[in-house]
């Protein structure tokens, strides 16, 4: 490694020697550690102002939960009345959901019992009906037999009985 030298003042050379001293380590590394910093971080010595950092930090907190604040009072409270008016409305339909399917059940129930009853009612009349027409029926047989009693009395053509046999 090729050394070079730097010219600075008294002063600032009894500092390098304090600070050297300090952090433990050679004049040359220190210098080069001080290049790298400043390089890195983009801070420029000569401008610099001699600020605690611990106040830098209570600023730059400040800050950030200002910006968290804003965020928070411009978006997350907008957003979560967004999301509760969400559920709200959500809520609102469910029950009006429900309340109409619970009305249509109902409706069919009462639709199929009036069914029920009307087919049951129809039922009866036709059994009616049929109760009718099967005693008309019997008489006429009872009237066929009859006449076939009239016409031979004495059953000698089996009329009769043919009759019977017919109707049972």
């Amino acid at each position: 490694m090729k050394k070079k030298s730097i010219l600075i003042k008294e002063f600032h050379h009894k500092e390098l020697v304090k600070i050297s001293k300090t952090f433990g380590s050679q004049y040359g590394d220190l210098i080069e550690s001080m290049i790298l910093y400043f390089k890195k971080t983009g801070i420029n010595p000569v401008e610099a102002i001699n600020e605690n950092p611990a106040a830098m930090v209570k600023v730059l907190d400040k800050r950030i939960v200002s910006f968290l604040k804003v965020q928070e009072r411009d978006i997350l409270k907008p957003l979560r009345n967004e999301v509760y008016q969400n559920s709200k409305e959500q809520k609102e339909q469910f029950l009006n959901l429900s309340k109409w399917v619970k009305d249509a059940i109902i409706k069919i129930n009462d639709f199929d019992s009036n069914r029920t009853k009307d087919i049951t009612k129809e039922l009866g009349k036709l059994k009616e009906e049929l109760n009718k027409v099967e005693r008309k029926i019997y008489k006429q047989q009872e009237a066929f037999i009859e006449i076939a009693q009239l016409i031979d009395a004495k059953n000698k053509s089996g009329i009769k009985g043919t009759l019977k046999s017919l109707f049972e």
